[in-house]
C-alpha cells in the first residue's frame, strides 16, 4: 500500500467506520472451539482488532497488524490489559514475522503472496482461519469490494496452504449482521503435527 492507502483508511476510521462491527468475524467464532486456548495468535490487517480483542479473551496473546495508525489506537484504547500487541506494517510490502504462531487469521485482506509467505510462521499443530471476499457471478448484488482485485477466485485457498491439512472449505452467500448479503471464501486448516495428531507441546485445543 502507498501513504496515499494508509491516508485514505485514516480517514474512514477518523469517520467512524466499521464502528458498528465490534464483534468478531462469525467465521471466526464459529472456529473457536478448534483453536488453542493458549499460545500466540497473528491477525493480518486487524482494522481496530474486533478479531484480535476475541482471542485475546479466549486466552492468547496476539500480535494485531494493520496499516492504519488510526484503527490501532482505537483497538488499543478498546483492548484494555487483554494481551494484544498493536503493530503498524504494510502488509503489501515486505511483512516478515519475527516468531512462530499458534493461529494466524486472515479475515478480508486480500494478498496471496503474503498469505503463502506467512506458512513457515504458523506452529505445527496450529491453525489457520481465512475468509475472503469472493468473486462472484451469480445474479445476486452481493456487498463489499467493487475492484475484482480485492477478491479472490472460486478454489484459490485451498492452493495457498498445499502444506497445511484443510479441514473446513466453502464458497458461496453469507447474510452480514447489517442484514446484507456478501460473497465469501472460507478456510480453516492445520500444519500437521511432527510429533502426533493429537500431540500440541506449545498450546492445548478446547474441546
Amino acid at each position: 500500500m502507498s501513504e496515499a492507502d494508509q491516508r485514505k483508511w485514516d480517514a474512514r476510521y477518523r469517520h467512524g467506520a466499521y464502528e458498528g462491527r465490534p464483534h468478531p468475524s462469525a467465521f471466526l467464532a464459529e472456529c473457536a472451539d478448534r483453536l488453542p486456548s493458549r499460545g500466540r495468535a497473528l491477525d493480518m490487517a486487524c482494522g481496530t482488532g474486533r478479531n484480535a480483542l476475541f482471542l485475546a479473551r479466549r486466552g492468547l496473546i496476539v500480535d494485531a497488524v494493520d496499516i492504519s495508525p488510526v484503527a490501532l489506537e482505537r483497538g488499543r484504547h478498546r483492548a484494555g490489559t487483554l494481551p494484544v500487541h498493536w503493530l503498524q506494517a504494510d502488509l503489501d510490502a515486505d511483512f516478515a514475522p519475527t516468531r512462530q504462531y499458534d493461529v494466524i487469521v486472515n479475515i478480508r485482506f486480500v494478498q496471496p503472496n503474503l498469505l503463502t509467505a506467512l506458512l513457515p510462521s504458523l506452529r505445527p499443530g496450529g491453525a489457520l482461519v481465512v475468509e475472503q471476499h469472493l468473486l462472484w457471478n451469480g445474479h445476486e448484488n452481493v456487498a463489499g469490494p467493487q475492484n475484482p482485485a480485492f477478491r479472490v477466485a472460486p478454489g484459490t485457498l485451498p492452493h495457498l496452504a498445499p502444506t497445511l491439512e484443510i479441514q473446513r472449505h466453502e464458497e458461496g452467500l453469507i447474510t452480514e449482521p447489517d442484514g446484507s448479503v456478501a460473497a465469501v471464501a472460507r478456510l480453516f486448516a492445520r500444519r500437521p503435527d511432527l510429533i502426533g495428531k493429537h500431540a500440541r507441546p506449545h498450546c492445548a485445543e478446547a474441546e
